[in-house]
């Protein structure tokens, strides 16, 4: 978990009473283990899977102070809690965007929202990583030659060491993924929205502003790892894409798919500019059966699933446990969203 940013608020229980939660039946299960191992009360209103409260809750839900958005959820689910919940001061996503709330809502009630942090950031690191060894040593394409009973050693292969990393941004994912590229002799460079006076383990140098731009014709991979904000919708676009990138570049996206230009992405797959993508987020999911992105050998499709791991919800329900002994002290919570910059 991060602990670079935390909050202090004002809330409305006593300190000492017992804690009024919401959630679905899985996050029920969860707090009710963590009120037991903290010696602390919970009392509990079960959200359905639409996102309103039971009927048998009905009475308590005014009281409800914090919802937790634990297991799978949309963002029209959590909207639809909030609405139904108007006692609310926090709100606790496993998850960290929150491109998909309607963040107003959140300004105007003074609701604190808390993220994931790292919750999920080994498994997609992890991925990441794969993708660019899936890449230098063309893996894909030997797939597809085991599947077809085809020897072909016609393919120069080639590695990382040495190789040019741009980082769009530097959260929990791409800060493991930093880490993780320093044993490969990797030129790791991260660009961020704010100016980093150090390096973090395994970055070569920071940039920020529109130098990200300086770095692109020569970086042979791109890591996107950005909030999807107004500012960086369609940031990977046509011109990028078909202008300023490297030929034989490999993109990799696990963030959102708005962040890359659709279009733009398709030419330069078409143009052969691109040699690797691995994509993990769509404009639309699931990514439908005619898109042009389905079937291209330097494509690999994942269907947003490069957060999977069996120890997710262990550090999910962990996070949950910290943030709670916190916020039933009176101290701090970590990991606040911004709501005005949106993530």
């Amino acid at each position: 978990m991060s602990q670079a940013r935390s909050i202090s608020l004002t809330r409305r229980r006593p300190i000492g009473s017992p804690l009024v939660a919401a959630g679905t039946s899985m996050a029920r299960d969860h707090l009710l283990d963590l009120a037991d191992r903290m010696k602390c009360q919970i009392d509990f209103v079960e959200i359905d899977e639409q996102g309103a409260v039971l009927p048998e809750y009905a009475g308590k839900a005014p009281e409800v102070e914090m919802l937790w958005c634990h297991g799978r959820f949309a963002g029209s689910w959590v909207m639809s809690a909030v609405d139904a919940l108007p006692g609310l001061d926090w709100v606790h996503s496993d998850f960290v965007g929150v491109d998909a709330l309607t963040l107003g809502t959140f300004v105007q009630r003074s609701i604190v929202i808390t993220n994931g942090g790292n919750n999920f950031s080994r498994p997609m690191a992890e991925y990441i990583v794969l993708g660019m060894l899936a890449s230098a040593k063309q893996f894909p394409f030997f797939v597809r030659n085991s599947d077809a009973g085809k020897w072909d050693t016609s393919r120069e292969l080639s590695e990382l060491e040495g190789a040019k990393l741009l980082l769009l941004g530097l959260g929990s994912v791409n800060s493991l993924v930093a880490k993780m590229c320093k044993g490969f002799g990797m030129d790791v460079v991260a660009w961020t929205r704010t100016v980093h006076t150090s390096l973090e383990e395994g970055v070569s140098r920071h940039v920020s502003g529109n130098d990200w731009l300086k770095e692109i014709s020569d970086a042979d991979y791109i890591v996107v790892g950005v909030p999807l904000t107004a500012q960086t919708r369609g940031l990977i676009d046509k011109e990028v894409l078909l202008e300023i990138a490297k030929p034989d570049l490999t993109l990799i996206n696990l963030a959102r798919g708005a962040i890359i230009d659709q279009a733009g992405l398709l030419e330069a797959l078409d143009s052969g500019r691109l040699r690797y993508v691995l994509l993990d987020a769509y404009l639309s999911e699931p990514l439908p059966p005619e898109s042009p992105l389905w079937k291209r050998p330097n494509v690999t499709v994942l269907p947003h699933h490069s957060w999977s791991s069996p120890r997710v919800i262990t550090r999910s329900v962990e996070l949950m446990g910290s943030q709670l002994h916190r916020w039933m002290s009176d101290l701090p919570l970590f990991d606040p969203v911004d709501l005005s910059a949106g993530y």
